[in-house]
């Protein structure tokens, strides 16, 4: 009996979890920001949009558009005890926590669902906008007993 060889190839290209953490500390900061500040914070949420469209270029130039799934809760994970502390920063010890525990379970359906957005529409994009990676092989190659394929 011969042996049967499979051979399955990998179009993504590359790890996004080192630009992702980045980010994710990125917006931490921003939504620290904003919630610690009484004034105008129309800088901030620039420096936001704009983090989370960089993001998404990336993402579509590596074709991991998928990954903007995962990264509002990535984000979540790094800013939820940044954002509670800013509302204690804000709005004193008692209230903040109120507020702050309000906008990292209420409020966050919200912030994740922009940054969502952002980054698949962004991804979306410019994969698109890229095209093809050029002719594609099939993605399962099966060697079948007298070597063919």
């Amino acid at each position: 009996m011969n042996p049967v060889f499979i051979q399955v190839k990998n179009r993504a290209r590359g790890n996004v979890t080192a630009p992702m953490i980045i980010w994710s500390i990125v917006m931490a900061v921003v939504i620290f920001m904003v919630e610690a500040s009484h004034g105008a914070h129309h800088d901030a949420l620039w420096v936001g949009f704009g983090a989370t469209a960089l993001l998404g270029v990336y993402l579509g130039l590596r074709r991991r558009v998928a990954a903007s799934f995962i990264a509002p809760l990535v984000s979540w994970t790094v800013a939820w005890v940044p954002l509670w502390i800013a509302a204690m920063v804000r709005d004193g010890f008692l209230k903040g926590l109120v507020v702050g525990f309000f906008w990292i379970t209420i409020g966050w359906v919200l912030i994740g669902g922009l940054e969502f957005v952002t980054l698949f529409i962004v991804g979306s994009f410019l994969r698109l906008l890229r095209g093809s990676s050029g002719t594609r092989e099939r993605d399962v190659t099966v060697y079948g007993p007298g070597g063919e394929r």
